[in-house]
């Protein structure tokens, strides 16, 4: 062990030296760590994030769609998916593959692509899988592969839900035409006008009026003439 009371000036100096290259060395390593670290997040803030789900329909919360959104910040190119097991739907009591897309070019962020997947009570029935690894692969705007984004979707997430019928856009459009349905049944003629009928209701009422009276007045002649008559 070295006898620090023998040490002279330089001695200290040289010691001081040596530990301020050292604390210079940490105090480097740590904001080159700081500035790699922002750099990296910087990075993933600004790159695409692809991802498969499902979501129920606007049109009906029986009606489960398949999605496929861009929460990233920046687009993304070259989208493909892949399912595990192939995704499939049923159709009139029989089976179908869900028509998927081979490539989407672009994708910019907040941007989706929406399908039907299925009708959920159709689908109880059905002997078709409930679990599907979805895997979507793409590319960043520099057309930098990234990794895939692995999802896992389940049917039985859908089961035995319980929701609150909420009348929107959709159910007032259904009615509209369900309107113009109704309209189109009362069209008449080669122009297919619309067959309209007046009703005075003041002066039919008045007309009714004045027959009931004359028959009630002409019963009480009658009345009358036969009391005489017996006299």
């Amino acid at each position: 062990m070295p006898d620090f009371t023998a040490w002279g000036p330089a001695d200290w100096s040289a010691v001081a030296s040596f530990l301020t290259v050292i604390v210079a060395l940490a105090a480097s390593s740590i904001a080159l760590r700081q500035v790699r670290e922002a750099r990296r997040l910087r990075e993933e803030q600004a790159q695409p994030y692809v991802v498969a789900f499902m979501e129920p329909s606007e049109a009906s919360p029986q009606i489960i769609d398949l999605v496929v959104r861009n929460f990233g910040t920046t687009a993304a190119t070259s989208v493909t998916l892949q399912s595990d097991p192939v995704l499939q739907r049923t159709s009139e009591g029989s089976i179908e593959d869900v028509w998927l897309f081979d490539e989407l070019p672009t994708l910019v962020p907040g941007q989706e692509w929406r399908t039907m997947w299925d009708f959920g009570p159709e689908r109880s029935s059905a002997d078709l899988p409930e679990r599907h690894r979805v895997t979507m692969a793409y590319r960043d705007s520099r057309n930098r592969k990234m990794k895939p984004t692995e999802s896992i979707l389940d049917w039985g997430a859908f089961k035995g839900r319980m929701w609150v019928n909420i009348y929107g856009v959709h159910h007032a459009a259904k009615a509209l035409r369900d309107i113009d349905k109704k309209l189109g049944k009362w069209q008449e003629g080669v122009r297919g006008g619309v067959a309209v009928y007046v009703r005075d209701g003041d002066k039919r009422d008045e007309a009714l009026q004045r027959r009931l009276d004359e028959r009630a007045h002409a019963s009480q002649t009658d009345s009358d003439a036969s009391d005489v008559s017996a006299e």
